[in-house]
């Protein structure tokens, strides 16, 4: 019969962070929006070099327009994509904070466990099981695993074990049960933030 395996460790306000900004789903609306960012720059460049093409004298004055046109262009995109990044931190940061907030004053330890008869991971103190299979995203930070249900929504499970926990066996633990993680074949991706 095979044991379970718990994990007990305090968290901090920078976990929940982390768990938001490695979010799938937050990366992947993120580069949506960079494209469609480059999508607009070609846009801007290729109709104003066409206007700068009718408006222009001579071939000096078109090469100068459209210079003058790129580098306002590059400009553009990286003011947009500065503002870009700056939304999603503060969304990032208001939902970790919002969990924080919420989880952190009732108690500041975290409790996980595997359960390798269900091969499901078991949560907090109301047990609820989610299971480890192809439909977990799991992602190996400086400090945490983090673990996304399906594509990482909002609405979706996602939690966290930290490398560092109360009990001395911590982190023989963790790599117990990224191994067998790994003989699943669930992939344990490195880390790349938004």
């Amino acid at each position: 019969m095979k044991k379970n395996i718990s994990f007990q460790f305090p968290i901090k306000k920078q976990d929940y962070t982390e768990l938001f900004r490695y979010m799938p789903y937050f990366k992947s609306i993120f580069k949506m929006a960079t494209i469609g960012n480059l999508v607009a720059l070609f846009l801007f460049c290729g109709y104003n070099i066409i206007a700068n093409l009718q408006i222009s004298l001579d071939g000096t004055q078109f090469l100068i327009l459209n210079i003058v046109t790129v580098v306002i262009g590059f400009v553009m995109f990286y003011v947009i994509l500065f503002l870009i990044r700056l939304f999603f931190r503060k969304i990032i940061e208001s939902r970790s904070n919002k969990l924080h907030s919420l989880y952190f004053e009732s108690n500041n330890t975290y409790q996980v466990g595997f359960d390798p008869r269900f091969d499901a991971f078991v949560l907090g103190k109301e047990k609820r099981k989610i299971p480890a299979d192809q439909s977990l995203t799991v992602i190996e930070t400086e400090q945490n695993l983090l673990f996304y249900v399906g594509k990482g929504k909002g609405k979706e499970d996602k939690f966290l074990i930290s490398k560092t926990g109360i009990s001395p066996d911590h982190a023989l633990k963790l790599d117990r049960v990224t191994n067998m993680l790994q003989e699943k074949g669930i992939v344990v991706q490195t880390a790349k933030p938004i």
